[in-house]
């Protein structure tokens, strides 16, 4: 038989990792759903992520455009494509390092 401090201990330990997980997500490489914004409209679309940084916009063609200078601030970034043109994210679910700290 458990011991109920075992047994409260168990589940603040559990629960103290499924929230670390889900906190920890946000600095992941990978692909997130963001809302893009470019000189010829918004879109709803896959992002990669490397590094804090917005790296490449999946576009629904297959398509796939180099993002450069997209550093993630508070789940949004900044960035040019290969033509120079300004591109704005808006990641979702995303949380950075400065959300965490805070």
């Amino acid at each position: 038989m458990t011991s109920k401090p075992a047994l409260s201990f168990f589940f603040t330990f559990l629960f103290t990792a499924c929230v670390f997980s889900q906190i920890a997500r946000g600095n992941e490489d990978g692909t997130y759903d963001a809302t893009v914004t470019t000189d010829s409209g918004s879109y709803t679309v896959p992002v990669e992520v490397e590094g804090n940084e917005v790296s490449y916009v999946h576009w629904p063609n297959g398509g796939d455009m180099h993002v450069y200078g997209g550093e993630i601030e508070n789940g949004e970034a900044a960035g040019y494509n290969s033509r120079g043109e300004s591109i704005e994210v808006e990641l979702d679910d995303y949380n950075n390092q400065e959300e965490r700290e805070e």
